[in-house]
Parts: structure tokens; sequence; C-alpha cells
């Protein structure tokens, strides 16, 4: 079967009894945190995903200890049914998933905003602007390159707005490069 299938399956069930019992904001936030650690780390992703000699209370220990606080009750019950299905290996695309569905079902549009430097001004100014006008809940990641230069640059929902100077300095460029408008 293929594994993206089953991820999603995975996924809706935990996202229905997440939503059942309340916590599904919680668990949102868990996972949303666990998805961004485990991409900076695979130590820890090796760990969790592909180490079978770990036990499920030492791999949900090492996800406690990455999210800074104890999982929720039924995450930490959800990791101990994946592993005992044999399924670990999924776990990311689960998360994955269930971030997905979690968005589509409550209205939350997700993005990243890069910066030259960190700048939560802009982030509240970005955020409250997309929820003003989509009515969504927006969940704005932050992240921070140098290489930028200035301004900044939004991904949200597969479009990109380069309000960068690098990404300015790139157009002037490429405009004084092109075969029609070189300047002789």
């Amino acid at each position: 079967m293929d594994s993206g299938i089953v991820a999603a399956r995975y996924a809706r069930a935990l996202l229905k009894y997440s939503t059942e019992t309340g916590d599904a904001d919680k668990v949102y936030g868990q996972i949303r945190k666990l998805v961004s650690i485990a991409s900076g780390m695979p130590s820890l992703k090796d760990a969790v995903l592909r180490h079978r000699e770990l036990s499920p209370d030492k791999k949900i220990s090492l996800m406690e200890s990455a999210v800074g606080e104890p999982l929720e009750d039924g995450l930490a019950r959800f990791v101990m049914l994946v592993h005992s299905h044999r399924r670990m290996n999924l776990m990311l695309r689960i998360f994955l998933s269930f971030m997905q569905q979690y968005r589509n079902e409550n209205n939350v549009k997700a993005g990243t905003l890069v910066t030259a430097v960190p700048d939560e001004g802009l982030k509240e100014k970005m955020t409250a602007l997309i929820s003003g006008r989509t009515g969504a809940r927006v969940d704005m990641e932050m992240k921070t390159d140098p290489s930028i230069i200035g301004g900044f640059v939004l991904e949200m929902d597969g479009c990109r707005l380069d309000a960068s100077a690098a990404g300015r300095l790139r157009a002037i460029r490429h405009e004084l490069l092109d075969d029609g408008n070189r300047i002789v």
C-alpha cells in the first residue's frame, strides 16, 4: 500500500481523536515544533524514526525533550500505537499530513517570513494583514537570512513575495543583461 495513503489515514485518525478530546490545537502546536526541529536535526529524526533498538518510551522522551514539554496524552498514546504497528518510519509523513489536514479543517494559512535580521514587529504586521484579508488564522514561521540584505521574503500557499534587497538587485541585473535591453 502507498505510504502516503497510510500516513494520511493515521493523520486523519489522530486529528479526529484530538478534536474529540479538545486537544487538537495543542497537538498541532507540538507536532509543528517537532517537524521544525526534526528538519534541522537529522540525528533526532534518525533516532525517532529509524532506530529499532530504542523503546517507544525513549522515543517519546526524545520528542518531549525536543518540544520542551510533555507530549499531550493523546499524542503520546498515538506514538505508541504507531510504534506497535511498526510504522515509525512513516511518522514524519504522518505529522506532515496531520498538519495539512488540521490547517484545512481549521482555516489556517501557514507561511514563512524570511528577514535579514529578526523582526517580530514585521511578523505581527504581516500576520494581521493576511488574517484581515483572508479571514483565516495565520501560522507564520520566522526565519533570518542575512544574504537577503534587507526587506523580506514571504512564502504562503505556494506563492512567493520577494521584497528583499537581494531580490531587487537580481531583477535589475536580469534587466540589464537581457538581450533586448542591453545598454551599449
